[in-house]
């Protein structure tokens, strides 16, 4: 009696096992069934590492950027908008990880749960993947960029559709160049600067600043600052490029005053300008769809005021991307809460059906609506009094903020220019950074002008 019921128990240990195995399978095919299926081992649907009939990828306009002819991958006709598009359209080889040739290539096979790949060996082509970009505008960009390092982005703050993204150096997937693995021009060159590009904030941070002084210190737009070249402290100075005297924050912002941005941030206190740089989302997980996206960092000193000025004016120990520059700029024209980015506007199948279509989402807000419009008053005061409207129509009512990152004193510094069009026709947000390339009013505000008029 005793030896039948140990044998019932071995049983129902042994059904116990089966179930759990059969489980945990069954959740592997539903969250790594697609990787499974469309790896490179899987000889049938490869050749020399090129998925066979992957299906199209498409700018927002249905241009074509990449298909599948005769067992190849080909991409557009015009070279610069190969080279424009690289980083996120992506290469034959896999080098740029994160693109999407790489990130969708699941649903560039056309797979799914139910069916598999059936798709592709039916229709002999996968899904096309349909994106945000403005593939003429993206190419605006890249010859603006001029062969400078450095990224440019612009979204629909309205909507959250990307509309250029161009991470420079680049080159064309189609000709590869030969000393790419050699030259000093291609250093970083299958890095999408636009997403995983962490930089110093330099001048632009002080908008955040701006925020958390607006938020947190009473009167803050009559308070009277007082700069003679430096913001001293007992640890040293912060230096300023100019002598302003006395000025409120609104000259402080368009004159770019170090001294007054320091004092500033001293009287915010380090916890509140973190916790106000954090609603923008640095220390935050922002994402773009399955690509990569850097996290954003700010690490501010509590009991040290010449650190805490430095983070203050957006340099110590601050980076950021160009895509949370851009969201940032976006939620200020958005009334204080960000609408998230995203890139794919559709996948459809060979079959017609559409899935995973791109939504707008909203992000958590970054400030009061109040607040907002005393940025964006801010924002467009800098081209009244500084960067004027020589750039930008002022019909379209631009509002931005230059900046000047310190690096390596050997170097130039990075020139840095991020803002908006607060306009219901035109909800652009844009951040333009040329690495080494000086003064950000100088530089990097030609570039993103090229880019606007192009949208426009």
């Amino acid at each position: 009696m005793r030896s039948a019921s140990n044998r019932i128990k071995i049983l129902w240990i042994f059904i116990a096992l089966s179930l759990a195995g059969t489980a945990f399978l069954v959740f592997s095919i539903i969250t790594q069934g697609g990787t499974w299926a469309t790896s490179t081992r899987n000889a049938h649907l490869y050749i020399n590492g090129t998925l066979i009939g992957a299906g199209n990828i498409t700018d927002a306009d249905g241009n074509v950027l990449c298909a599948t002819a005769d067992g190849k991958r080909t991409f557009h006709e015009d070279a610069e908008v190969r080279s424009a598009l690289l980083h996120i359209v992506g290469d034959n080889h896999g080098f740029i990880s994160s693109s999407v040739q790489n990130q969708y290539r699941t649903n560039l096979s056309g797979y799914n749960r139910i069916m598999g790949v059936w798709e592709l060996s039916n229709f002999e082509q996968g899904s096309e993947v349909k994106l945000t970009l403005k593939s003429e505008a993206c190419k605006a960009a890249y010859e603006a960029l001029g062969g400078r390092k450095g990224a440019v982005c612009v979204y629909n703050y309205k909507t959250g559709e990307v509309l250029v993204s161009v991470s420079a150096p680049t080159y064309d997937p189609e000709n590869v160049p030969e000393d790419i693995n050699d030259s000093e021009q291609y250093d970083g060159v299958y890095i999408n600067r636009v997403t995983m590009g962490l930089y110093p904030p330099g001048s632009t941070f002080k908008v955040v600043t701006a925020a958390a002084g607006i938020d947190n210190v009473g009167g803050v737009q009559n308070k009277d600052f007082y700069c003679d070249g430096a913001f001293h402290t007992s640890y040293g100075d912060v230096n300023c490029m100019s002598e302003h005297g006395t000025t409120q924050l609104p000259e402080a912002l368009a004159k770019s005053c170090n001294s007054a941005f320091a004092e500033l941030a001293n009287e915010v206190g380090a916890d509140k300008l973190q916790k106000s740089a954090e609603k923008f989302g640095y220390n935050q997980k922002v994402s773009l769809g399955k690509l990569g996206v850097y996290t954003s960092e700010i690490h501010t000193v509590k009991d040290d005021p010449l650190e805490l000025g430095w983070a203050g004016i957006g340099q110590s120990t601050t980076l950021v991307t160009p895509l949370l520059q851009m969201r940032i700029m976006g939620a200020i024209a958005n009334g204080g809460v960000p609408i998230e980015p995203y890139l794919v506007q559709s996948v459809t199948s060979a079959a017609g059906f559409i899935s995973d279509a791109g939504i707008s989402k909203k992000g958590d807000r970054a400030v009061s609506e109040e607040t907002a419009k005393e940025l964006k008053d801010l924002l467009h005061n800098n081209f009244d009094i500084q960067y004027g409207y020589g750039y930008f129509d002022e019909s379209l009512r631009p509002c931005g903020k230059s900046g000047t990152a310190e690096t390596d004193p050997e170097k130039e510094p990075h020139a840095w220019f991020t803002g908006f069009l607060d306009n219901d026709k035109y909800p652009y947000a844009f951040a333009v950074i040329v690495e080494e390339g000086g003064a950000g009013s100088e530089v990097a505000l030609p570039v993103a002008s090229q880019v606007i008029n192009a949208l426009t």
